[in-house]
């Protein structure tokens, strides 16, 4: 064998283990959601996921919500919303009703209209919509939200430019909070994606001029928080992620290069164990390269899918990790 023989030969082998996952994880496909969309926001009430809002192909934007059983794996449609249609709004659980709001909903950016700073409770049993108090920042672009206690935490987003503000919601008061500000938190961003997991609240990825890679753990009232390994690779933004006691899971995303390139959409996912403070490869999603996608965790399971895919064809599927 010849010197550069044998140079590509361990070139090639080491490309191919590479791209080999730490660990194979087996995923299952669920019903297809009927009304496929990226952009979308999702959370879990009482053993069901509810999703909302998003665009479908052709950048139309939605204001319905939709319910997904596990139990019978499917799909029920309970209506358009008294809000107007918007993408990367946000959504939380407590106390037995749904709490949505924010996001985006103009195509033109920069517009004051654009940038959706209403809040809504929703009843299950009643279908009822109830308009709350007008959330204080215009950064609504994107932000991740989740209840603790009577409290919706809304962190981080976009506005006219990147936040890593922490905003509470007394449900009972019907009130906004600004937490404090810990210079020690995360980056700025928008984009950024996070879950709970053994009591502490994972966060990290998303985009501020540049792809970030950076991860922190945190219980988010005390506004302590701590870093972690960074994830693995590429930085990325528009992640998927949900978490279980055991791992945190991140699906897919976008590493953007400019808008004449459009970077690289991902179709590989990973995980998280906190226990040892280490990320894995867990190969490669059924539905391909996609970002923009939901996840959640109902029973222990972690479920994602929906998003669009790197041509920008919007997807409707929803699989299971086993």
């Amino acid at each position: 064998m010849t010197k550069q023989i044998f140079i590509l030969f361990a070139a090639a082998v080491l490309v191919a283990c590479s791209s080999a996952p730490d660990v194979e994880i087996v995923t299952r496909a669920c019903a297809p959601m009927p009304s496929g969309r990226a952009s979308a926001c999702a959370c879990v009430l009482d053993g069901k996921a509810y999703v909302f809002s998003g665009r479908k192909a052709g950048r139309t934007y939605l204001n319905d919500l939709w319910q997904y059983d596990p139990q019978t794996d499917a799909w029920t449609d309970l209506g358009a919303s008294p809000m107007k249609a918007r993408v990367n709004a946000t959504m939380a659980a407590e106390n037995g009703k749904l709490y949505a709001g924010l996001g985006y909903s103009a195509i033109s950016a920069y517009r004051d209209s654009a940038y959706q700073q209403d809040w809504w409770e929703y009843t299950p049993e009643t279908g009822e919509w109830k308009q709350l108090a007008k959330f204080p920042s215009s950064n609504t672009v994107a932000p991740i939200s989740f209840a603790r206690d009577g409290v919706i935490f809304v962190l981080y987003g976009f506005g006219y430019g990147f936040t890593r503000e922490i905003w509470q919601y007394d449900i009972a008061e019907d009130k906004w909070t600004m937490m404090e500000d810990d210079w020690h938190r995360a980056k700025s961003n928008f984009g950024g994606r996070g879950a709970w997991s053994g009591g502490l609240f994972y966060y990290g990825t998303g985009f501020n001029t540049n792809n970030l890679r950076d991860w922190w753990a945190t219980d988010v009232v005390s506004n302590h928080w701590e870093q972690k390994k960074s994830i693995p690779g590429k930085g990325r933004q528009f992640t998927a992620c949900a978490a279980t006691d055991e791992y945190v899971y991140l699906f897919g995303g976008r590493h953007f290069a400019g808008d004449m390139t459009g970077g690289e959409v991902f179709e590989s996912f990973m995980r998280y164990e906190p226990t040892r403070d280490q990320w894995e490869w867990c190969g490669t999603m059924p539905c391909g390269r996609a970002e923009n996608q939901i996840a959640f965790t109902i029973a222990g399971k972690v479920y994602f899918g929906l998003g669009e895919d790197a041509e920008g064809n919007i997807l409707n599927g929803l699989y299971r990790v086993e």
